[in-house]
């Protein structure tokens, strides 16, 4: 993810979430995040969880949006109805935000995880690319 979209994330994330990753990246009292030292924290707290973590924090508007958009399908999306609701999602969020939102709630055990994968393995939009 490119760092102009993770600052974006970052800069939307409440004001608990921004203190916690301005903790992490060593950032300054005014809670400032440093995107560089960021991602060095999440490369030395992989067996921590600490990626896991952060994916989900900055991605969490995407997961909300979602979850309205399928509704009372939300628990369970097929990946015919989650592949229905993408195009929204990447217009709305950008797309490197919506594969890592489907790939945070893949690590989390979702019980969508399975219909998900299938989608990020095969939605030409959501195939993993260079950025």
């Amino acid at each position: 993810m490119p760092d102009e979209t993770l600052r974006t994330l970052i800069d939307a994330a409440n004001d608990e979430a921004k203190k916690w990753l301005a903790g992490l990246s060593g950032g300054g009292i005014d809670g400032t995040v440093d995107i560089t030292a960021l991602r060095g924290s999440l490369t030395r707290g992989r067996m921590k969880g600490v990626p896991d973590k952060v994916a989900a924090i900055v991605t969490d508007p995407c997961l909300q949006d979602c979850i309205g958009a399928l509704g009372e399908k939300a628990d369970l999306p097929t990946e015919a109805e989650l592949l229905a609701v993408t195009p929204g999602l990447a217009e709305r969020h950008g797309i490197a935000t919506t594969r890592l939102m489907f790939a945070s709630a893949v690590l989390g055990a979702a019980p969508s995880a399975p219909a998900i994968l299938k989608l990020l393995k095969n939605d030409p939009a959501l195939v993993a690319q260079t950025l």
